[in-house]
């Protein structure tokens, strides 16, 4: 059984901060304005401030396992890839030619 990280190290910041990114794609993939996008950032943004000062490492725990749910819940079905990584429309679309001999065969 691991132990609750405690609050204010530095893995406790990266795991808040992964967190963050998350929400952040997810309501990336779930606005098609970016007027839209800028309102739900500057909520998520808020949600993530008001949980800054958390003392408690098990109340820590209970506020990343909700915002895990939360996540998992809102996460799209057909997320946005950008299209040169894979899984995108562009990903390996010119692959290069293999540079062999030019007429098979041997001669």
């Amino acid at each position: 059984m691991s132990s609750p990280i405690l609050p204010f190290t530095e893995a406790n910041s990266k795991r808040v901060a992964s967190l963050f990114r998350q929400a952040l794609r997810t309501a990336f993939d779930s606005s098609l304005k970016f007027d839209a996008y800028r309102k739900e950032t500057i909520k998520i943004r808020a949600q993530f401030e008001a949980n800054k000062t958390v003392n408690d490492p098990s109340e820590l725990e209970k506020i990343i396992q909700a915002t895990q749910g939360k996540l998992a819940e809102w996460k799209h079905p057909d997320p946005y890839i950008t299209p040169c990584r894979p899984g995108g429309t562009k990903y390996q679309r010119n692959i290069p030619v293999e540079r062999g001999p030019l007429v098979p065969g041997d001669w």
